[in-house]
């Protein structure tokens, strides 16, 4: 391959990756791909895509890797790229434009081949969804490279980080085309997203080239959150928005869970094969508390999904002050972990449930006009005030209705479950704020929250839940 000149040099290149790979590598390339298309696949909820796209994603998302060789080549020629000492020109330069750049670029293109040539994407996720595909194309190709000399912790790295890194990266440059062709048709969007993702990229590989380790943890966490947004504002826009998909969201985060735990049990019968019982074990505890903590981070937040109709979430990229509500001596964590705790997703997805509603004793007005009886949560509306917008408001049709004069409804309040952490199963009395929905105001269209008039707290239980007299 060295002595080779022009395209017969890249031929033989690729040509190298095909053949020079073990059966082991793979069957296990094979596994890492199989599990991320899973994942990605039953993300698609309302209306699935065709399987012939998904295998002509994944195809020409692995057939377009070929052609980093030549385009890196041009590159790093034109700009005379190397890798150096100094620190910012690693991050921006070799890093940015001769990695992320051309990475992102040639994985963006079997998407904008399938979005011109078929009429498939119709809703946002499709764009993510295809976006991943291709890049579990390219990763399947890259892990044959990373796989022919073979270990357990290769492949569960590979799994862990690598492939989803890919996703994360080609699901941010979709997010552009996203946003201009589902919600404002500004294509500046398009190319900020791109150079967005292509520095994610960067810095990925810029963390692992410098042995920041810390920090590449820190960054990749913090880009599973964003990921995890994505995904969350592509369902809730979609045209075939259906509430009842939240059981969905369980069946994909166990199975996720049994997966991954797999793979991981598979990783430490290759080290057994290939390094012996012994340094096995080694290698398996020493993976254990990052891999372990990495799965549970995909199960626990990034297959966790808020549903609203018609929602977009931001990504919240600030470091707040401490909080006054954190514990003393941890108010300094607290600010430094705000990054984190502002993009978690914690799901209400409380619409269409049944419930049971009373008073509680203090609230000696709305015991006037309301005592104990049930309702149904109807939809979820977003609520904007002088403090903000806030997304955490549910309409409830009551089955009881308030005994109150013409200038209220009496069947339809609103409610704000106050620790957005609690169950509607497990825990009992939740205390909510309430707001009443004076007659003329429609909660379903009405944001300003001044329209509506504070009622202090009401408490309420599960369907099931039977109160004692």
């Amino acid at each position: 391959v060295s002595q080779s000149t022009g395209a017969s040099r890249y031929l033989l290149k690729s040509l190298e990756v095909l053949t020079e790979m073990n059966l082991i590598g793979f069957v296990s390339a094979i596994m890492v791909t199989g599990i991320w298309l899973f994942y990605i696949r039953h993300l698609d909820f309302f209306n699935k895509e065709k399987l012939k796209f998904t295998v002509l994603g994944f195809g020409l998302g692995a057939l377009a890797t070929f052609f980093t060789f030549p385009l890196s080549d041009f590159i790093t020629t034109i700009f005379s790229i190397e890798y150096s000492s100094n620190t910012f020109y690693n991050l921006f330069v070799y890093s940015f434009l001769g990695i992320g750049i051309v990475e992102e670029l040639i994985k963006i293109v079997p998407v904008l081949i399938i979005l011109v040539f078929t009429k498939e994407i119709d809703e946002p996720i499709d764009l993510i969804y295809y976006a991943s595909i291709s890049a579990l194309g390219f990763a399947f190709i890259e892990n044959l490279l990373y796989f022919r000399e073979i270990s357990g912790s290769v492949v569960i790295g590979r799994a862990l980080t690598s492939a989803v890194g890919h996703m994360i990266d080609a699901s941010i440059v979709i997010y552009g085309i996203i946003i201009w062709k589902f919600r404002r048709k500004n294509f500046s969007v398009v190319i900020y997203y791109f150079l967005l993702g292509a520095f994610a990229h960067a810095l990925y590989d810029y963390f692992l080239f410098e042995e920041l380790l810390l920090f590449f943890y820190a960054a990749f966490a913090f880009f599973i959150q964003c990921w995890a947004i994505m995904i969350n504002n592509a369902i809730n826009n979609s045209k075939y928005f259906d509430y009842s998909i939240d059981y969905k969201h369980d069946l994909v985060k166990y199975r996720l869970a049994i997966l991954l735990t797999s793979l991981l049990v598979v990783s430490f019968l290759l080290n057994g094969l290939t390094q012996g019982r012994i340094d096995a074990l080694y290698s398996y505890l020493n993976s254990m508390v990052w891999s372990g903590l990495l799965i549970m981070f995909y199960v626990g937040y990034a297959s966790s999904f808020d549903l609203f109709k018609g929602y977009w979430r931001p990504v919240k990229f600030r470091f707040s002050s401490p909080s006054t509500e954190a514990m003393p001596g941890m108010r300094g964590y607290s600010s430094l972990t705000s990054i984190f705790t502002e993009n978690m997703i914690v799901p209400l997805n409380h619409v269409g449930k049944r419930i049971k509603l009373h008073s509680p004793p203090h609230n000696q007005h709305l015991c006037e006009i309301f005592h104990i009886g049930e309702g149904r949560i109807d939809t979820r509306i977003e609520l904007v005030s002088e403090k903000g917008k806030d997304p955490e408001w549910f309409v409830v049709k009551l089955d009881t209705p308030l005994n109150v004069n013409s200038s209220f409804k009496s069947s339809e309040i609103l409610i704000k479950i106050r620790n957005k952490h609690s169950s509607l199963v497990h825990d009992e009395h939740i205390k909510c704020w309430l707001k009443l929905v004076p007659e003329g105001v429609d909660p379903y269209n009405e944001k300003d929250s001044s329209r509506y008039t504070s009622y202090g707290f009401i408490m309420i239980n599960g369907e099931d839940y039977v109160y004692r007299q």
